[in-house]
Order: C-alpha cells, then structure tokens, then sequence
C-alpha cells in the first residue's frame, strides 16, 4: 500500500511530497516580545564590544524564525506552527582566521557569555573601534500580515486552494491536497559599524492532483513562492487548471529515443534547476543574462542586508565562483557561507507558442523530478515529460522519466530564445539559504535520452 509521501515521489512531486510530508507536530515557541527583542538586541551590542577587544570584523547575528504549514488533502486537515532560535558571534582573530559560536537559546546572558568565551579561546589581536550609530530597521510590505492568523485562518487559506483546485478535477484524479508555508523571519545584525534589523517573510501556496495512467502515478503541480505574506489569491485558477491537466495527460508507452544535440524549449522550472546547479559558474557571454538580485520586490530570497549587514544590492553574475557581498546562515549549523538570493534571467520577447515555433525537429521539456551535477559543471536532470516539436507545432507524443544532458553553463550559453514571462521557483532545500530563480521559458539546445535507473 503506497503513503502519500510514496505515492507523490513515484510521481515525481519531489516538492510536493517533502512539504506534504509534515512529519511531527512540533510546539509552538513565543516570539520574542517588543521587550525582549531590545533586550536582545542590547545583548548583541554587548557581545561586539566583547568580541571587539580581540578580534577584528566582531558580528552578532540573531534569528527568530516562524515556521506554520498548513495541509489540506484527502486525509487530513493539519497545522504545525514552530519557532527556531540562532544566536551567531564571531570575528576574525589576529592570525586572520575567521572564528565562531553558535547558540540556540536567547537569554541576553548567554550571547554574552558566548561573546567571552570565542574571545578567551582566540589568540591574542587587536581590538576593534567601536560606531554603532542609530538602530535601523527594515520590514517587508505583505499582503497579508501572517502574526495575525489564528490556526483555523491558516487551515481555511489552505482549504480555499483546495476548493479551487477540486473544481478542475475528473474521477480520473485519485489523490489532491493543497498547502500554504510561511517562515516569517526576523534577524538583527551588530558589527561594528552598524546595528540593523530586517523582518523577512517568505511564503509558498501551492496544490498537487495525481492521477494512474496505467501502472504509474502522474503528477500535476502548482505553486507559487515569494515575500507576500500568506495570501492563498498569488495562486490563480489557470495554474491551478494547468496542474490538473497535467496529472491527466497521456504519454507514449515507449521510450524517448536518444538525441545527443536537440533543440529544447524549456519549461521556467527546468531552466530554473539548471541555473540553479551552476549559477556559480555562469558567465556573460551568450543572449541570457543572470543577475543576483536581493533587492527583487516580493522576491522569494530578498532580503534588505545580508547576514554581515551588507547592504542588498543585485550584481550581474560574471563566472567568478564566489561573489562578495552574499553572506548567508542557514540551518543546521548556521555557519557563514557565501550563495545567492533571487537568480533573475532578462526577458526576451517571445512567447511560449513563438518559441515553439522556431523549433525544426525537437522537445519541449518540463517537470523536474531530480538534477544530478558533477564537479565540472555536468549535469543530468530527470524530467517528468518531453513534448514533440516538429517544424514548429507539437505533433501530439509525449513522453515521461525523461533525461536532459550536458554542461549546466553551455546551455545557458546557448539559449537563442527568452521567454517574456517569468515564474519564480523556490528550491525547497532547509540547508542553504532562502533562494530563488525567476527565469522564463527558453530555447536552447541539449542532450536528451531516456532516464536512466530509478533516483
């Protein structure tokens, strides 16, 4: 007997499975009051000045992060609501050496002694003078506030995107559920030179239906992801139409022949997961351009400063493996690395149909089931479907576990078609930060062959 979790994996809804997948009910935490957030933010003033005595560049980072998902399917109607904590200190020692601790609790006491004990484990440095200046404080316009929801306002968000969805379904539909995720996120940042607050909100609504077609599961999904607040509407009736359309559409029963160079039109969330696994190897050469942007309105991975109070600002990617200025934490360990925020690809001016319309002999490609990258930048992605193009029109085949192949940058570079309209996906990935990418449809060309084994 297949699980809900098993049922939407073999249908290759990896997204849907992992947040349908609620696991255990964890207790609600208090956020932190308007008292005890000044007291904590006047012990991350304390723990600098501590930190400043030995170690230069001294950072005190805090988190206070929200997490409520509510799912609505044909078995149950849930909510968890659960509160996560991260206190941060560091700063370079006098060898040059980045050093520091992490704490999970946010007693003013204990980021002070935190504070003391990285400065008495540090080698002996110079101390580091202290301008804090004013507090600033910078917060997300929503469309919905989410510290005002009760737990059946979440349940009834998601329960309208069910309605809805349900109202595009067939008897052909054997399984349905809808979903609405929120982190409201608010962190503060004290260096030595500054003292700033952000209050982040990061959203997905989305739906999955599912149908058999023969011994198989098929899979349709919709989702929607960025900075509005909890606001079930960002979902629209097409998508989810769409969705629908997709659980219940037929593919042939053998498999894609091999092509070792094909033009390809790919669906957002396929060039999306290709931008993805190689953004960091993305240069400026071809027609698409890639620009990290944090300051994107609304953008799923906006963020007014960075985790070391850099100011957000988008930078056009040019190859360099690393880019300053994109200082992250992300859990478990909430150690500082450097990725990106929101992965934006210039519009072109083409539509879905005109893009399709400058294939000779191809596929269009959608769904992404897995995306397997090596060291040199290759990648294997596993697609749910191809779609035949023959001299501009799809001639009605149509195939499922399909594989897309070659070198994540050549087929940016190659791209010779823009889309001129984005969608925004959100990888749903706990240990790296909050990213997303906004790309369009494009026509590029790739490797495309029959998936190989079962990921």
């Amino acid at each position: 007997m297949l699980t809900r979790r098993d049922l939407l994996r073999a249908a290759g809804a990896t997204t849907a499975a992992a947040l349908l997948g609620c696991g255990a009910r964890a207790r609600p935490l208090v956020t932190a009051r308007a008292g005890e957030a000044e007291a904590l933010r006047g012990a991350l003033r304390d723990a600098v000045e501590i930190l400043a005595t030995r170690l230069r560049e001294p950072v005190a980072y805090a988190l206070v992060r929200r997490r409520v998902r509510a799912v609505v399917d044909l078995a149950q109607r849930d909510v968890t609501d659960a509160t996560t904590i991260a206190i941060v200190v560091g700063g370079r020692d006098g060898a040059g050496a980045w050093r520091e601790r992490a704490i999970d609790r946010a007693e003013p006491a204990r980021v002070r002694a935190a504070a003391q004990a990285l400065v008495a484990e540090a080698p002996p440095g110079t101390s580091t003078p202290l301008a804090f200046g004013a507090p600033i404080d910078h917060a997300t316009a929503l469309d919905v506030e989410p510290a005002g929801l009760a737990t059946g306002d979440w349940l009834a968000q998601a329960e309208v995107v069910a309605q809805r969805a349900e109202a595009t379904a067939s008897s052909r539909i054997i399984y349905r559920a809808a979903y609405l995720t929120c982190d409201d996120d608010r962190s503060w940042i004290v260096s030595a030179d500054a003292d700033v607050s952000q209050r982040l909100v990061r959203t997905r609504v989305g739906a999955t239906a599912v149908a058999w077609q023969g011994s198989a599961p098929i899979a349709g999904t919709a989702e929607v992801a960025g900075g509005f607040g909890p606001a079930h509407e960002r979902l629209g009736d097409d998508a989810l139409a769409a969705m629908t359309a997709e659980a219940l559409s037929l593919h042939a029963a053998s498999e894609i022949a091999t092509s070792p160079s094909a033009d390809v039109v790919l669906a957002p969330a396929v060039i999306a997961a290709i931008v993805d696994a190689g953004w960091a190897g993305l240069g400026r050469g071809g027609l698409a351009v890639v620009t990290d942007d944090p300051a994107l309105a609304n953008g799923f991975g906006s963020y007014f400063v960075d985790d070391l109070g850099a100011a957000a600002a988008p930078i056009v990617l040019g190859g360099a493996p690393m880019i300053a200025g994109r200082a992250r934490r992300s859990q478990p360990s909430w150690r500082l690395a450097t990725g990106p925020s929101n992965l934006v690809m210039t519009l072109g001016a083409s539509d879905p149909a005109a893009l399709e319309g400058q294939v000779e002999d191809g596929f269009v490609v959608d769904g992404v089931a897995n995306l397997q990258r090596d060291r040199a930048g290759a990648i294997a992605l596993r697609a749910t479907r191809a779609r035949r193009i023959v001299r501009g029109a799809r001639t009605g085949e149509s195939w499922r576990d399909v594989e897309l192949r070659g070198d994540a940058a050549a087929i940016v570079t190659a791209i010779r078609a823009i889309g001129n309209r984005a969608e925004t996906i959100a990888p749903l990935d706990d240990d790296r930060p909050a990213r997303a990418i906004v790309v369009p449809a494009v026509l590029t060309r790739a490797a495309i062959a029959p998936a190989r084994g079962d990921w």
